[in-house]
């Protein structure tokens, strides 16, 4: 009976989730093991035989790995049953692998290599993103849509500046993400449990041969922030899709039969569809896509809380409870990249309706404020009086259905005066001031929707994105030149050993 117990105690604190996650991590456990194994050969702490043995035994196993051979035993964890590997590979010299190492130390830079990994892959996977909403902005430069406040129609835009205030929304989510990349691009290996060790360590080999950029200096600080790394790209993940969430929104709106404005291709929802149609509404085609990316952020969002409180309150030096993290941090990086994928897809196959924008537009009285823009330009009377008047009389003609383009010169001359103002306007001129092509264009200002000023904002994010591409393509360059690196110093030893 006490074995049993026993067991189920084994099986909370190694629990088969946990085991999961574990044998996804196995390969970044054994690069930081070889890793730190070469930095005791060099400190002559273990000698060229024994070292020679052991990265032989690390090669043997990382095939295992590959090969999808590599059994966690539930009874020992992933560490002990990677050394319990090597030592039934090469016997006692396996004992010398932990020295001025803890599990510790060990579990936190082999989580961190694996997220730097999981990472850099969430990063490139965004560009795709990146690329088609960039194209929708350029090819919509002149699409005139309405803008809205409120949900209720506001001025008009354009769906290329809709599209590019969506691209630079991502373009700072990116850089928050990458903030806490380069932030904890700092290698625990060396803290041990929590409070350094008496052995010679060279953090700085272990550091430039990990491919982290600096050394996490103090131990303490080090264990002590186990969980903190997740916290922080799953700050980043939520950001990410909390952008993406309000893209979809607006599409679930514009896809509205009542909006109408733009359309979802076939490759993301269809009428009579198993998943995306009715299975008795024949007309049907709904935006379950669109509805599964807005949901993707409340859910990222919630993991960030989670972890947040497991990490609360916790003492100094490593506490079991941030274990845990692992799970939702694995959660995130699912669920985001998979939003991100199915976003792709929507964006690359987009259908826009210009003629029902630009109706809309012609028909909401957003053209509102540029009318009273133009007449206050006009006549050098204070804006908010002009705005005034003019409200007066769209107002009133709204309450008796009249559309903005109705409303003759007249109207607003005599409202003018009632508040002891003269105007001089004509038809002619109102139907030029609410012209909405001609709106569009007056805006000219730093990230206005004129041409002009669209191709700067255009050229601005193209050079935002290939600065992104750069910085993506280098940190992965640094991460694989790093276990290049490492691995022909492994191969070096055992050739020598061998010869």
């Amino acid at each position: 009976m006490k074995n049993v117990k026993n067991l189920e105690t084994a099986g909370f604190i190694v629990s088969q989730a946990q085991l999961s996650l574990d044998l996804k991590m196995v390969s970044f456990d054994i690069q930081g093991t070889t890793v730190h194994v070469l930095m005791l050969n060099k400190q002559k702490i273990i000698d060229d035989k024994k070292t020679a043995l052991i990265l032989k035994a690390l090669k043997e196993i990382e095939q295992e790995v590959d090969q999808e051979k590599f059994i966690i035993d539930p009874n020992k964890g992933a560490q002990l049953t990677l050394e319990a590997k090597i030592i039934e590979k090469i016997g006692d010299v396996a004992y010398s692998v932990h020295t001025g190492r803890s599990r510790n130390d060990q579990v936190m830079v082999t989580e961190m290599l694996y997220l730097k990994n999981e990472v850099i892959a969430l990063m490139k996977s965004l560009a795709p993103i990146f690329t088609e909403l960039f194209k929708l902005a350029k090819n919509n430069v002149k699409t005139v849509m309405p803008g809205y406040t409120h949900m209720q129609p506001a001025k008009p835009t354009t769906f290329g500046q809709w599209t590019l205030a969506y691209l630079n929304g991502f373009l700072k989510s990116f850089k928050t993400i990458e903030h806490y990349f380069d932030l904890y691009d700092i290698n625990p290996l060396g803290a041990c449990e929590s409070y350094g060790t008496s052995w010679p360590l060279d953090r700085e080999f272990t550091t430039k041969l990990l491919g982290f950029s600096k050394t996490w200096e103090i131990p303490q600080d080090a264990i002590s922030s186990r969980g903190f790394v997740q916290l922080g790209y799953l700050t980043g993940m939520a950001e990410i899709c909390l952008v993406a969430s309000k893209l979809a929104q607006d599409l679930i709106l514009f896809d509205t039969f009542e909006y109408g404005m733009i359309g979802l291709g076939d490759e993301v929802a269809q009428r009579l569809h198993p998943i995306t149609g009715s299975s008795v509404m024949a007309q049907k085609k709904n935006p379950d896509v669109l509805e599964l990316i807005r949901s993707t952020a409340p859910q990222v969002i919630g993991y960030v809380n989670i972890v947040a409180n497991i990490l609360d309150s916790l003492p100094m030096g490593y506490n079991r409870d941030s274990r845990e993290v692992k799970e939702y941090i694995d959660l995130g990086l699912t669920k985001t990249k998979t939003m991100i994928k199915a976003l792709e897809k929507v964006l690359a196959t987009i259908k826009i309706d210009k003629k029902k924008m630009l109706n809309q537009v012609e028909n909401n009285y957003s053209l509102t404020t540029d009318l009273a823009d133009y007449i206050s330009q006009k006549s050098g009377v204070g804006y908010r009086l002009i705005y005034k008047i003019v409200g007066q009389v769209v107002n009133e003609a709204i309450n008796k259905g009249k559309l903005l383009k109705e409303i003759s010169a007249d109207e607003f001359i005599k409202k003018a005066l009632i508040n002891h103002v003269k105007l001089q306007l004509t038809n002619e001129e109102i139907t030029k001031a609410i012209d909405p092509q001609l709106v569009i264009e007056k805006r000219n200002h730093i990230g206005g929707s004129n041409a002009s000023s669209m191709k700067k904002s255009l050229e601005n994010a193209q050079n935002a994105i290939k600065d992104i591409n750069l910085s993506i393509n280098k940190k992965l360059s640094i991460f694989t030149k790093s276990k290049k690196k490492a691995d022909l110093m492994v191969n070096n030893i055992i050739e020598k050993y061998e010869s």
